[in-house]
């Protein structure tokens, strides 16, 4: 005889989100992907937090930064964070244009950091 389920378990399975790409579904040095997300992170990011280009603002500047990963990256978009360094999350915006956000955000990383 096989043990009762528990209907909760079931309703725990259903409703655990799907594991975050890690890859985009697109060369991340592509121009018009990174022109599509330089426009949005200039739109939604940089004004309050990440100022112009990535300079900084209320975060650290975006160029020059080595450590950033596409998929730490595109997990911080598409979660948010909380805490001392509180952001939201970005679900609002397709998994696409949050690739294309991680695009622009790699390319200044390539690019030299101010000084």
């Amino acid at each position: 005889m096989e043990p009762a389920k528990d209907p909760a378990d079931a309703t725990q399975a259903a409703t655990k989100p799907a594991p975050l790409p890690t890859e985009a579904p697109f060369d991340l040095t592509d121009p018009e992907h990174i022109a599509l997300g330089k426009k949005r992170f200039n739109a939604y990011c940089a004004a309050y937090c990440h100022g112009n280009e990535g300079s900084g603002g209320k975060t650290p500047a975006f160029k020059g930064r080595t450590d950033m990963t596409q998929a730490m990256l595109f997990k911080v978009i598409t979660e948010g964070r909380v805490g001392s360094d509180v952001m939201p999350s970005w679900h609002a915006f397709t998994e696409e244009k949050r690739w294309e956000l991680v695009a622009y955000i790699m390319d200044l990383g390539r690019q030299p950091a101010n000084k």
